[in-house]
């Protein structure tokens, strides 16, 4: 045989092995890819449904969601509130700063849910991505409240500024841990990502797994809003002033299931467009927040309020306005701008209150920041 001839017959065999070879979708992050397939057919299949409860399996029917230690920052949380509140209006109940500390950094023995001790999970590590300085402000709330006498002259244990310790370490943790670790670490280092590799042991990919911590600091509750609407952000997105005016709810919880379907069928650009969309509806969550108790506390003023009760809300007002800074990497208002506010209310929440011009100067500031000022007396 001459070696041209060998040389076609070779052409011959190897256009005939190519024709042969298995076509197929061969990226698998698509919702049709093939395993066997040793040839592409460029028609890979990124569609996907988006399902009405935040509930993900693979194709053996394993369940793929995992946000159990964000459950678990939520219960720590939870009941540190409800041992904050054991003070209010009741002079015999002092608070222990020790205990308060120590279910900050979950040193903690004693939690009414056994399930928490020594679990390896916190809420300080996790408060504004390990900033001590934000740690330590809020340990000095703590700290604060221990230090107070209780009162039966208020409805709520405050400082003589009016300043109530239970609304600033509750309402501050829903952002400078919940929110923070929702949209600056999870979603904000979402793209980077591995959505190909199946985490060992586990059923989910990295990114699977973070989209769903992120969706854990907002709600526990896979079927947003019917249940886990009784605490923290799950809550108050879900109030009217919050749903009615910028669909809190609604929008953050949709672009959640929608973006995680996105990532279960590899479309991964979707994904990444609910991200943000999430982040933004964030932004105004906090704000939202922000300008409603501002708005109450004007109200309250203006029917000859309880002063108590006026403080309560001037106190998750300054909460909220200073949670503004840790939504995302690029928050509306910067630690500066925040902590003018704060360091503007804090010294007298009382005083202040009482000050309609320096509210509604407040008002003006926040919703500017964040793009509300056409609904800014509607929350």
């Amino acid at each position: 045989m001459t070696s041209i001839n060998k040389i076609s017959m070779l052409l011959i065999a190897t256009v005939l092995f190519a024709s042969c070879a298995k076509k197929g979708c061969m990226d698998p992050t698509a919702a049709n890819y093939d395993s066997n397939a040793e040839k592409t057919d460029d028609n890979c299949d990124y569609s996907y449904t988006v399902p009405q409860n935040y509930e993900f399996t693979d194709e053996n029917g394993n369940n793929t969601v995992s946000f159990t230690g964000q459950t678990a920052r939520m219960d720590m949380l939870s009941e540190m509130v409800i041992y904050l509140k054991t003070a209010n209006n009741n002079a015999a109940v002092t608070l222990d700063a020790a205990v308060l500390l120590s279910m900050y950094d979950n040193t903690y023995t004693n939690w009414d849910d056994s399930e928490l001790d020594d679990n390896g999970k916190q809420l300080k590590n996790k408060t504004a991505l390990g900033d001590a300085g934000i740690q330590a402000m809020f340990e000095g709330w703590m700290t604060a409240a221990a230090a107070a006498t209780p009162s039966t002259n208020t409805s709520y244990l405050q400082d003589v500024s009016g300043l109530e310790w239970t609304q600033v370490i509750e309402k501050g943790l829903m952002s400078a841990c919940f929110v923070s670790q929702m949209t600056s670490n999870y979603l904000g280092g979402i793209s980077e990502d591995d959505n190909t590799e199946i985490i060992e042991g586990k059923y989910y990919t990295e990114m699977e797994h973070h989209w769903d911590e992120a969706y854990g600091y907002f709600t526990d509750a896979p079927d947003y809003p019917t249940n886990g609407t009784n605490r923290f952000w799950g809550k108050y997105a879900n109030k009217s002033y919050l749903e009615d005016n910028i669909g809190s709810a609604t929008d953050i919880a949709t672009a959640f299931r929608t973006g995680r379907a996105a990532i279960a069928s590899g479309n991964i650009a979707d994904a990444l467009y609910q991200a943000e969309i999430i982040k933004s509806e964030s932004k105004q969550m906090v704000a939202g927040m922000a300008l409603h108790y501002l708005n109450d506390v004007k109200a309250q003023v203006s029917s000859g309020g309880d002063q108590s009760s006026i403080n309560h809300s001037m106190s998750e007002a300054l909460a909220f306005i200073y949670g503004i800074q840790f939504v995302t990497d690029s928050p509306d208002m910067s630690y500066t701008e925040v902590m003018s506010i704060v360091n503007q209310i804090e010294p007298s929440v009382a005083g202040i209150s009482q000050n309609i011009m320096e509210i509604n100067s407040i008002i003006d500031q926040v919703a500017a920041a964040s793009g509300l000022t056409d609904k800014k007396n509607d929350f």
